[in-house]
């Protein structure tokens, strides 16, 4: 035993479950919600609010107005 520090796992981990409500309303989320959460390691949203998330590359509509 070398230290106090706990040895490291260094294996990639996936998300293999998710939360089965909405982290903004809190309403169940369905089996296809489910799995587009698990599929993209993103936060556990329904359809609704997943719909409001943007990504960080898609201001092209900003740039339009200019």
């Amino acid at each position: 035993m070398r230290g106090n520090v706990p040895a490291m796992d260094l294996e990639e981990k996936t998300l293999e479950k998710a939360g089965d409500r909405c982290e903004e309303c809190g309403a169940k989320l369905t089996q296809r919600e489910l799995e587009q959460v698990i599929e993209s390691g993103g936060p556990a949203l329904c359809a609704i609010h997943a719909a409001e998330v943007v990504s960080v590359g898609e201001d092209g509509e900003l740039d339009e107005g200019a």
